[in-house]
C-alpha cells in the first residue's frame, strides 16, 4: 500500500483528520495486458456493480432501546421514515422564513460543492447566502446556531439510553443540490435528517472495508475521484459490495461509525446532521428516571460532550497497539490542526500510575470533565496515526510497543 501525506482538514471547531491514501501496488500498474477495462472504470462510483440491496426503511420510529438493540449495537444502517417531519424546522425552513427569522446569523460557507476541488471557506450571514446560493456553488456546512436549534427536535430514537450524554456536533447542510462528497468514513455514529431535497448514499460495510483493505487506521477519506473511478489505481474497488440508500425529505438515515460512504444531493438540499460517540451499552436507567422517548426535545437544550469522543479515539488507538503506548508515541500520533495536543503536562494528568506509558485502563479512569479541562475547545473525530507507519518502518519492522 502506498500512503500519501496526511491531510488535516479543520472546519470551525471540529477536527476532521484525513489521511488521504491510494490503494495501489508498490509498483506501477500496467494495464496493457487487459482485454478490456474492468466494470466501472472511469465511471461514477457504484457503476462497477449493482448494490447488494437497499438500506432498510422503517415506518414506525423505534424506541431508543429498540433502536440501539436492532441497529446501533450490530452496526446496521436504517432509514427512519418521517422522523424529521416532527421538527418545526421541517415545515418552516423555506428561504423566506430563514431570511426573516434567522437572516442575521453567521455561518461557515464553502465556495465549492465538490469536496475535492480546492475548498475555500468564509463566514457569511445567512441572508447573504440565501440570496446567492441558488445560482452558485456555495455550500453551507456549519454547526447549527443556538437560535435555530430551538426549531429542531432530537429524533425520538435518541432521547434516552445514553445518546444525549455522547453528543458531539449538530450541523446544518444547505445547498442548491448537485453536491458530491468524497468517499470517506466517520469515527462517530451519525444520523442525517433531510429537511428538503433528496440524498443518494453509497455505503460500504465496516467489515467489508477491512476485508478489501479499504480501511486505513489513520484516516477517513479515500482520494478516489467519485465521478471517474480509476479501477487500475484502486483495484480494491473493482468488486467491492455496497449498499444503496435514497433519503427523501422528512426521513433520517442512521450511518454507523466506520461505514465508508459517499453522498450525492438533489434539489434544494437541507439536512440536519447529529453526531455522537459510539456507545457499547444502553443505559436503561436514563430512560426510566428521565424524559420519555416521546417527549419533544429541542436541540438547543442539549450539550455536546467532547471529552467522550477524545477518550473514545484515544482508547481505540491504544487498543490497536495492544492496550498501551509510550509517551513519545502518543504525542506523535494524536494531532489537532497538525500539532500534537498531548503536551507533557497533559500526559502527566493522563498517566495515572506515572510510568510514562498511557493505557486503556487509564483512559477509562479519566472523567470527561477532566479531559475537557485539559483539552478545551478540542473536538476529535479521528486520530491521525500516520506516524505509526513511520515509527514501524524506522524500527526495521519492529513496533515500538512493549
Amino acid at each position: 500500500m502506498h500512503v500519501l501525506p496526511t491531510v488535516i482538514v479543520h472546519s470551525k471547531g471540529m477536527l476532521f483528520v484525513a489521511a488521504v491514501f491510494d490503494i495501489v501496488l508498490s509498483a506501477p500498474v500496467v494495464a496493457s495486458y487487459e482485454l478490456k477495462d474492468p466494470p466501472g472504470h472511469l465511471q461514477p462510483l457504484g457503476w462497477h456493480q449493482p448494490p447488494r440491496g437497499q438500506v432498510e426503511s422503517v415506518d414506525a420510529i423505534p424506541s431508543p432501546e429498540d433502536f440501539y438493540r436492532r441497529y446501533v449495537a450490530p452496526g446496521r444502517p436504517v432509514i427512519l421514515s418521517g422522523a424529521a417531519r416532527l421538527s418545526p424546522a421541517y415545515m418552516r425552513w423555506n428561504d423566506w422564513y430563514l431570511i426573516v427569522k434567522h437572516g442575521g446569523v453567521e455561518m461557515e460557507v464553502d465556495f465549492a460543492k465538490n469536496e475535492r476541488s480546492g475548498s475555500h471557506y468564509e463566514e457569511m450571514r445567512l441572508v447573504d447566502f440565501l440570496q446567492r446560493y441558488k445560482h452558485s456553488d456555495l455550500y453551507m456546512v456549519d454547526t447549527i446556531p443556538k437560535t435555530m436549534m430551538k426549531e429542531v427536535y432530537l429524533p425520538q430514537s435518541l432521547s434516552c439510553g445514553g445518546f444525549t450524554q455522547r453528543l458531539q456536533d449538530m450541523k446544518l447542510w444547505l445547498s442548491n443540490g448537485g453536491t458530491a462528497s468524497t468517499l470517506h468514513m466517520d469515527n462517530m455514529d451519525n444520523l442525517n435528517c433531510m429537511i428538503s431535497g433528496t440524498k443518494d448514499w453509497f455505503l460500504i460495510e465496516k467489515e467489508v472495508t477491512e476485508k478489501w483493505q479499504l480501511h486505513h487506521d489513520d484516516g477517513e477519506e479515500i482520494a478516489v475521484d467519485v465521478e471517474r473511478v480509476d479501477m487500475y489505481r484502486y483495484p480494491a474497488l473493482r468488486n467491492i459490495p455496497w449498499w444503496s440508500a435514497r433519503v427523501p425529505p422528512g426521513d433520517c438515515l442512521y450511518v454507523p461509525q466506520g461505514w465508508y460512504h459517499q453522498v450525492r444531493s438533489h434539489g434544494r438540499n437541507m439536512a440536519v446532521n447529529i453526531w455522537w460517540t459510539p456507545m457499547s451499552i444502553f443505559n436503561h436507567s436514563d430512560c426510566t428516571k428521565g424524559r420519555g422517548h416521546r417527549s419533544p426535545v429541542q436541540l438547543s437544550t442539549l450539550k455536546v460532550r467532547p471529552g467522550k469522543q477524545i477518550r473514545f479515539v484515544l482508547r481505540t488507538l491504544l487498543e490497536e497497539y495492544g492496550g498501551e503506548l509510550p509517551k513519545e508515541m502518543v504525542q506523535s500520533l494524536v494531532l489537532y490542526q497538525g500539532e500534537s495536543i498531548i503536551t507533557d503536562s497533559v500526559f502527566t494528568e493522563f498517566d495515572l500510575n506515572r510510568d510514562a506509558w498511557l493505557s486503556v485502563a487509564e483512559i477509562e479512569a479519566l472523567k470527561d470533565s477532566t479531559v475537557e479541562a485539559l483539552l478545551p475547545d478540542v473536538q476529535l473525530q479521528g486520530v491521525d496515526t500516520y506516524g505509526r507507519c513511520q515509527a514501524y518502518n524506522n524500527t526495521g519492522g519492529q513496533s515500538n510497543v512493549r
